[in-house]
């Protein structure tokens, strides 16, 4: 049956009623028809059914009951299929500006007194599922009024359960991917805490935690400031980045695998940055190259610095040597050493120190070291002549002014000694 309701003689609605007897366990009950499925109304046995629930109507025509009906069963169906305004005039309808949900429970748990504003869909085939919420509740467990507001969303598994995306907490905390605030810089918690004291953390399993991007143009990513100015900045430039404070910056430039002294810009600044200063020290400094010092060409150009003890050898016999050590900068070679208990020597056989730390350079030869000697019947001034070969030969200067290579016949007492202090300059 139909009714009109409404002015006449032109309906506003078309009201449609109809009515069926159920056989056992019949569920598809088929209709005249209806419009849009959320604004029917179904009885069975006059108790309203509820849509999604008890039965589902998609297609504009059948109603299809959840549960079979028992033989006998009467269900009501009723539709609105028309609206059409005929010489009306409505009135804009006035709504409140605000509305109320309250749980009338009494309770102190924490998550109690909730309320919840429930955001319900259908899909293509019909099945109703949830697909956020909003819900309101207590915060704690003690007896006051404080309250979180939670934010649920359906990650395409939840059916009507939506798992929670964002709190906001009594405390003005704002909280993504996690439930609970911890304590700061311990927290481990995947997700996002925005504090409302002004401070955020980020928490990730996996790279990058964070990430800030510029685009079109080089300039700034990051500004840091204190009390209204800025202190410091994270930049790009020719897409290296840079990082530092006014005109003192340090670029590092991937190109060319190197860092160096940045203007405000990032670009290079030359010969005004220090590194360190007189009572902030840098402790060590670590290089597998070299350093250019004072000068950008070869010439300025340090790659070696090293110090150590050295084992003198002696071409004929036996002898001791002590306090041999060396230090090396660069291709200079700083040497000193005391040789003495010199014994089995033929005393023919030439004065010959061997074992130099490091190869005199070829050209070397005719460089000497100066010598002092003790015990020895040396005359006058006494050096070690270096040779390219690397050995100590002694000469000294007889009364016609010629130098003369010094035998073993020399070491004329068990106390001689020889004491050489002096450099020279190494191959590498």
């Amino acid at each position: 049956m139909a009714g009109y309701l409404g002015a006449s003689p032109v309906p506003q609605t078309i009201q449609k009623k109809q009515s069926f007897t159920a056989t056992a366990s019949q569920t598809t009950f088929t209709t005249t028809g209806y419009t849009d499925g959320a604004f029917i109304n179904v009885y069975l046995n006059g108790v309203r059914l509820i849509n999604g629930t008890d039965y589902t109507a998609t297609n504009g025509s059948d109603i299809v009951l959840t549960t079979g009906a028992s033989a006998s069963d009467v269900l009501d169906f009723e539709t609105f299929n028309e609206f059409t305004l005929v010489d009306q005039t409505l009135e804009t309808p006035t709504f409140r500006t605000s509305a109320t949900l309250k749980n009338d429970t009494h309770e102190d748990t924490d998550g109690g007194r909730e309320s919840t504003l429930i955001f319900k869909g259908e899909q293509s085939g019909g099945e109703i599922s949830t697909l956020a919420e909003i819900e309101a509740s207590h915060d704690g467990t003690a007896d006051d009024q404080k309250g979180d507001l939670i934010f649920k969303t359906n990650d395409g598994s939840d059916n009507d359960a939506p798992t929670e995306a964002a709190r906001i907490d009594s405390s003005r905390n704002v909280l993504i991917g996690k439930t609970a605030t911890a304590n700061l810089g311990s927290d481990t918690t995947v997700g996002h805490t925005m504090y409302g004291i002004g401070i955020a953390r980020h928490v990730a399993d996996q790279s990058p935690s964070l990430q800030l991007t510029r685009t079109t143009n080089d300039g700034d990513i990051a500004t840091f400031t204190k009390d209204g100015t800025t202190v410091g900045v994270i930049g790009t430039t020719s897409g290296d980045m840079f990082i530092g404070t006014g005109d003192t910056n340090l670029r590092f430039h991937d190109g060319s695998d190197m860092m160096y002294a940045g203007t405000s810009a990032g670009t290079s600044r030359d010969a005004a940055v220090d590194l360190g200063h007189s009572s902030g020290r840098w402790k060590d400094l670590y290089l597998s190259g070299g350093a250019y010092i004072g000068g950008t060409v070869a010439a300025n150009y340090l790659d070696d610095f090293e110090e150590g003890t050295w084992t003198p050898t002696i071409g004929e016999g036996t002898f001791r040597g002590l306090d041999c050590r060396y230090v090396k900068i660069g291709k200079m070679v700083y040497l000193r050493g005391y040789f003495d208990t010199f014994s089995n020597q033929t005393s023919s056989n030439m004065l010959v120190i061997q074992g130099l730390p490091f190869t005199p350079v070829s050209s070397l030869e005719g460089g000497a070291i100066p010598v002092m000697v003790r015990y020895l019947d040396f005359h006058q001034f006494a050096v070690a002549y270096i040779t390219a070969g690397g050995e100590l030969r002694f000469y000294s200067i007889v009364d016609n002014g010629n130098y003369v290579q010094r035998d073993h016949s020399h070491l004329n007492s068990s106390s001689a000694n020889i004491r050489i202090n002096g450099c020279y300059e190494t191959s590498s």
